[in-house]
């Protein structure tokens, strides 16, 4: 078993969320068919002796096959070898730890669980949407270290580093700043969507920098301390007109996509910027271009974009007041030892009967 410096509280106080969960024992504890609920009630423990198969579609390390087994000693789990194995084995796997594919899916007989590996899940299969089985994923997994991607990304942009230091850097020139520099105290941030990235960065930003939080979800959160005020999706437009820096924490669904949009680039201060670390269909690219080269805002900072990889033709790379990282913000050492603990404490649940961590509203898309 792998050294896990995250205790159990620790994780589960960093993944603990209003959302829904979902019980997995029937009243007879012989068979374990989940139903989606709205609250996080305990279900009562399996009493069947029958053990549960799972088929895990990634690789994993011996000592991460060994953390998972640990969770949960009746659980037979396999490691499939690739896409083909993955579907034989799929047959009678009521479990699958990963991607699944569509005909992954539709192979799978018995499918009663799918915890994907990543936080969003609109590149997941329709066969996967719409079946009964219980979709977990990866939401607030990653959300700390792109955190810290979010605040990079402001810095570079207020203080000048991505406009003028790093490039003159490597011109080897000591020159003047030529850009405004900006600083972060007091200054409001506009969150689109409070979930594991909103709530991480919004945190930083308010008792790291003293900047005044504003924030927007569809769900009906508790406002956190360190949010000034918590509005509907509906009061963007407001938001943004005030918010110095705007930035993208939302699901890619139907609703959200393109919402950063000419209406909402012209809405906000021309001393503004845009943050975008979620995903880049949020954003209609042309819009931001245009006010990036029109001056209808400071700057913007990208870690994701459509499509992706940006190809070298496209009009963002001229944009001189913008930076971009190549969608790598979830990557740190971290990742892989949340992630594996994340995995062991589902799989753990779903063994015992109790609710399972970050169910996603397949209606909602999230």
């Amino acid at each position: 078993m792998s050294m896990d410096p995250i205790t159990r509280r620790d994780f589960m106080t960093g993944l603990a969320a209003a959302g829904t969960a979902t019980t997995v024992s029937a009243a007879d504890g012989e068979t374990r068919s989940p139903v989606v609920v709205t609250t996080h009630p305990i279900s009562s423990p399996r009493t069947s002796s029958n053990r549960i198969r799972a088929v895990c579609a990634e690789k994993l390390t011996a000592a991460e096959i060994g953390q998972i087994g640990t969770a949960a000693p009746d659980l037979d789990l396999i490691v499939a070898q690739d896409l083909a194995d993955l579907r034989t084995k799929a047959r009678d796997a009521e479990v699958i730890l990963g991607a699944a594919d569509r005909d992954t899916v539709l192979a799978a007989q018995n499918l009663k669980w799918v915890q994907t590996w990543a936080a969003g899940v609109e590149s997941l299969p329709k066969e996967l949407m719409e079946h009964p089985c219980v979709l977990t994923n990866m939401q607030r997994v990653f959300a700390p270290v792109i955190a810290e991607t979010a605040i990079a990304l402001m810095l570079s942009l207020t203080r000048g580093l991505a406009q003028h230091a790093i490039p003159h850097f490597r011109m080897r020139k000591w020159e003047g700043v030529t850009v405004p520099l900006e600083d972060l105290y007091g200054k409001i941030l506009g969150m689109v969507g409070l979930g594991g990235i909103g709530t991480e960065t919004a945190r930083r930003a308010h008792h790291g920098f003293s900047m005044r939080v504003f924030a927007t979800d569809p769900k009906p959160l508790p406002r956190p301390d360190f949010v000034e005020v918590l509005r509907e999706p509906a009061w963007l437009m407001e938001m943004a007109s005030q918010a110095d820096v705007l930035m993208s924490a939302a699901p890619l669904t139907k609703e959200t996509r393109g919402m950063f949009n000419d209406a909402v680039f012209q809405r906000m201060k021309r001393t503004a910027y845009f943050i975008n670390v979620s995903r880049g269909g949020l954003v209609d690219q042309d819009a931001l271009v245009r006010a990036l080269k029109g001056g209808l805002i400071r700057g913007a900072g990208l870690d994701v974009a459509t499509p992706e990889p940006l190809p070298p033709e496209h009009a963002l790379w001229d944009c001189p007041n913008l930076v971009i990282t190549p969608h790598n913000s979830g990557s740190a050492p971290i990742r892989q030892v949340r992630l594996i603990a994340l995995v062991a404490e589902n799989v753990r649940r779903y063994t015992a009967g109790l609710p399972l961590l970050n169910v996603v509203d397949k209606t909602r898309g999230y």
